[in-house]
This record gives structure tokens, sequence and C-alpha cells, in this order.
């Protein structure tokens, strides 16, 4: 008997869990973000491209000739 309600019990569970995860998917905390250009600027032989990614802000440096990407994932 206790252990119908175990099984039971743990199949309940698992329904809530797959379903709330069907709902608001669990990611990583390590998840891939990918940022948008905002703007660029050039210091020397280098330019300094400023992305978006997600209300926080990334930057990279590149040569000065080059084009920044318009997006980088982070």
């Amino acid at each position: 008997m206790i252990n119908k309600f175990k099984k039971n019990l743990f199949r309940f569970f698992t329904v809530i869990l797959i379903f709330s995860s069907a709902i608001h998917p669990i990611s990583p905390a390590n998840a891939a973000v990918t940022c948008f250009k905002k703007t660029e600027y050039t210091s020397g032989l280098n330019k300094i491209c400023i992305y978006n990614c997600l209300g926080s802000e990334a930057a990279i440096t590149i040569g000065a000739t080059q084009l920044c990407p318009l997006t980088i994932t982070r």
C-alpha cells in the first residue's frame, strides 16, 4: 500500500516537472547569449566594437581596418 502511494506520488511530481519545464524551460547558467552591435570607435590601430547583450554591454577589439561583426555570442 505504501509502495503504491510512493509510486503514484513520484508519477505525480514527474508530470508536474514535465509540464512546468514546458511552460518555463530550464536554461543552464552558462547559456549562450547573442549580442547585437551598438556602436564602435577607433583607438590608434584598434577598433573597439560595443555590443548590447540583453541589457549588458560587451566589447571586442579588432584591427582598425576590420568591420565589426553585427552580432557576437557570449
